[in-house]
């Protein structure tokens, strides 16, 4: 068929006439598309596919118009079912979201043959597999929470210099700062796996430190999920380790929400007292507050002001830190789980 038959039977084609034509054919029928294109072989092609996937899906703009309303009620939804799903089933939720967060990227890491990526998702789940360990051993050594607040702390900091590295460094590719190197494909793809690096294994040590933090606390008996402890707290012991705060409370310095108390041997630390007057090492407070991410006293969940935690300017800035870990949440799981919910929602419904 020449083009000028082309040209007069085109908007009458259907795809199944369209992929049985030859290769010439095909080609052909897209130059008569595109008079006075010239296009690669490759370009030819792209257009070839382009053409029979239009084509395939011609007349079935009702079924994407129910499709897209679909799409548009399911993400609309979406907060309101986790934030009720996260108040009413927490330890679901909990496992949803971190099985999800660290199974999924590796996942598709290991299906695209990101060996790089594969290899540290590996050495960083077996540094916390023994953290794990530790945190869930009964009876709990009295040390161990405080050194797995500090791994976390650590890991924590590390993932922040990181992913804001890799922001840097891609900012400097925005602006083309050093022609013929930030405007480099490899350099730009560095950048952004940097900053997901971060972002990724910060995400995921949040979620562990909380696991780690409900489970030495019940292990120990002074805090439970509920809110009601399984025994007395004694006067001078910190309930988040289960030792000895070294010294009587009366020696304090009071006043404030948050009152630091020092002694001079050697042997005592530093001491922390909320204003329900429940004391703790400042250590382990500071690591169920801010590491842990808990805004309750250990033992008696009152509530407890963060702000009080920050020491210096670099706290307050991570708060956009944590809203950035937020929003990789819903990239790495929830958006998985929400197509693979729209897939069966429109394969129920028939809609291909």
């Amino acid at each position: 068929m020449d083009q000028a038959g082309f040209l007069a039977t085109k908007d009458g084609l259907k795809a199944a006439d369209f992929a049985a034509m030859g290769a010439s054919e095909q080609a052909a029928y897209i130059s008569s598309l595109h008079p006075g294109w010239s296009l690669a072989a490759e370009d030819m092609q792209r257009e070839i596919d382009r053409e029979i996937y239009k084509q395939q899906h011609q007349g079935h703009e009702g079924k994407h118009t129910i499709m897209f309303l679909i799409f548009v009620c399911v993400l609309a939804m979406l907060p309101t079912t986790v934030q009720y799903w996260r108040r009413r089933h927490l330890t679901s939720y909990r496992l949803v979201s971190i099985g999800s967060i660290c199974l999924i990227p590796p996942y598709f890491a290991l299906g695209n043959g990101y060996l790089r990526f594969v290899t540290v998702w590996m050495v960083y789940a077996l540094a916390n597999t023994y953290v794990l360990y530790l945190a869930t051993r009964k009876p709990l050594y009295p040390r161990t929470p405080r050194r797995v607040y500090q791994w976390f702390a650590l890991i924590n900091k590390t993932s922040y210099a990181v992913s804001v590295g890799g922001f840097v460094l891609f900012v400097l590719c925005f602006f083309n700062v050093a022609p013929g190197m930030t405007d480099s494909e490899s350099f730009v793809t560095g950048c952004l796996s940097i900053m997901f690096y971060g972002l990724y294994f910060g995400l995921i040590s949040r979620d562990l430190v909380t696991l780690c933090a409900d489970k030495m606390a019940a292990t120990l008996g002074f805090s439970t999920g509920d809110g009601l402890p399984t025994k007395r707290l004694p006067h001078g012991v910190c309930c988040i380790c289960g030792d000895g705060l070294g010294f009587s409370s009366e020696g304090s310095t009071g006043g404030g929400l948050l009152s630091t108390k020092e002694h001079s041997s050697e042997f005592t630390e530093p001491t922390h007292e909320l204003d329900c007057r429940h004391e703790f090492h400042s250590t382990c407070i500071r690591g169920w507050c801010v590491i842990g991410k808990k805004d309750v006293c250990p033992f008696c969940r009152e509530k407890v002001d963060l702000t009080a935690f920050r020491r210096n300017p670099w706290d307050r800035q991570e708060l956009f830190y944590v809203t950035a870990l937020e929003y990789m949440r819903f990239i790495i799981s929830w958006q998985p789980l929400l197509l693979l919910l729209l897939t069966g929602i429109f394969w129920v419904l028939g809609l291909d």
